[in-house]
């Protein structure tokens, strides 16, 4: 049973939608993000800062000032009444349709709301500092659930009128939002939700962990902001890497040991695995097709995830890389950049690899989640994302 409730969001008022929300560094440059910033003075990047990079008590007492400003100038304003938001994302011929609400913490500790990768406590203080200096949560934590026609009817029944927002992000995606005060609607939304047994983190573990860092030190603060939506409308794509040397190996000795695990072969042009357990490589201005054939892998179903098998057969037993998550030899490319990123690393720095992955499936998301597993760092990529900035919950 999964509790939701409505809750008075705060969102863009005498600005454009477009221009207040936060472009994501993954989508973007650090030179594209900063372009941005400076060409927007309304911007919630002035607010968050790049995490990592918040470090200093200025930096913190100048994203609450502006918070502050754009309330004082109704740049952006707190809802009077409570609402759900209903939530639609185009890109392409990809469409997914959710909702805005307000989720507890406590459905996390029961992991009725269940993550799968492991939360990093650093991380995890970084994101609760922002949020505690402003009071606010800026972006909503991304949540799956098992699709379901009858919430997909209600949400349905409220979009033939037109929408509060409706416009195209950075990424070239189409974000529209209907704000929903209607009792009748909040009630049913409530009640369909608690008939869920479990929703899933898609995208913002570290957020989910700074917002129960921050009922630690305030447990009034017992609630916070998803944007669900329906497993089978969340898409996943590749989370591919780049390793900057090949630890030593000369590049006949290298592909010699890892052909004991992998059947590899020369291909013409750049490889995107078409199923599981197929891999594509490209180093030396060479793209090949991995395809694993050992036979040593353990019945674990962890070991079977395709990232996985990269790393314990790969990385970690050729190229000598223990700690993914921290060594600073490796870099994760978001597939949304496509496969000539990978070769553009590689063609910079010539020691280098890349290797393509075929993408992680949601099924294999929940099942991890529901067997209290965690996947490894960066193996999903959930593309589109709601956006940070469109609707933020201001702790009451």
């Amino acid at each position: 049973m999964v509790d939701i409730w409505p809750f008075y969001g705060t969102r863009p008022y005498n600005q454009d939608a477009k221009t207040l929300i936060a472009p994501s560094t993954d989508h973007l440059s650090i030179e594209n993000i900063e372009s941005f910033r400076k060409n927007n003075y309304w911007n919630y990047l002035k607010i968050l800062n790049p995490v990592g990079q918040l470090k200093e008590k200025d930096s913190l007492l100048e994203a609450k000032n502006h918070f502050k400003e754009m309330k004082e100038n109704d740049v952006i304003k707190k809802d009077e009444v409570l609402h759900f938001y209903i939530y639609q994302i185009e890109l392409g011929n990809h469409h997914q349709l959710g909702f805005l609400s307000l989720a507890s913490i406590k459905d996390f500790e029961k992991k009725i709301i269940k993550p799968h990768e492991k939360i990093y406590e650093s991380r995890k203080i970084e994101r609760a500092d922002q949020m505690m200096n402003l009071g606010t949560q800026i972006g909503p934590i991304y949540v799956s659930y098992p699709s379901e026609n009858n919430i997909r009817n209600l949400l349905l029944s409220k979009i033939d009128k037109p929408p509060s927002y409706d416009f195209e992000s950075f990424d070239n995606s189409i974000h529209r939002l209907w704000c929903i005060n209607d009792s009748t609607f909040i009630e049913e939304l409530t009640s369909l939700l608690k008939k869920v047994n479990a929703i899933y983190i898609a995208d913002g573990h570290h957020r989910m962990g700074a917002m129960g860092y921050i009922n630690q030190k305030n447990p009034s603060n017992d609630k916070f902001m998803i944007a669900a939506f329906p497993s089978n409308e969340s898409k996943i794509f590749d989370y591919n890497r780049v390793i900057k040397d090949l630890n030593g190996l000369t590049k006949n000795e290298f592909i010699n040991i890892l052909s004991n695990d992998f059947k590899i072969t020369n291909k013409d042009s750049a490889f995107r695995p078409g199923k599981k357990n197929e891999f594509g490589m490209y180093h030396d201005h060479q793209w090949y097709a991995l395809e694993f054939i050992s036979s040593t892998i353990s019945n674990n179903f962890i070991d079977t995830l395709d990232i996985n098998i990269l790393n314990n057969f790969c990385f970690t037993k050729i190229l000598n890389i223990k700690d993914v998550n921290n060594d600073e030899r490796i870099r994760f490319i978001a597939g949304c950049h496509g496969l000539g990123a990978l070769e553009k690393k590689v063609n910079d720095n010539p020691d280098s690899v890349a290797f393509s992955i075929f993408p992680s499936e949601i099924t294999d998301v929940i099942k991890v989640a529901d067997n209290n597993l965690t996947m490894p760092p960066k193996s999903t990529w959930f593309d589109p994302k709601p956006l940070d900035g469109l609707v933020v919950y201001e702790f009451e």
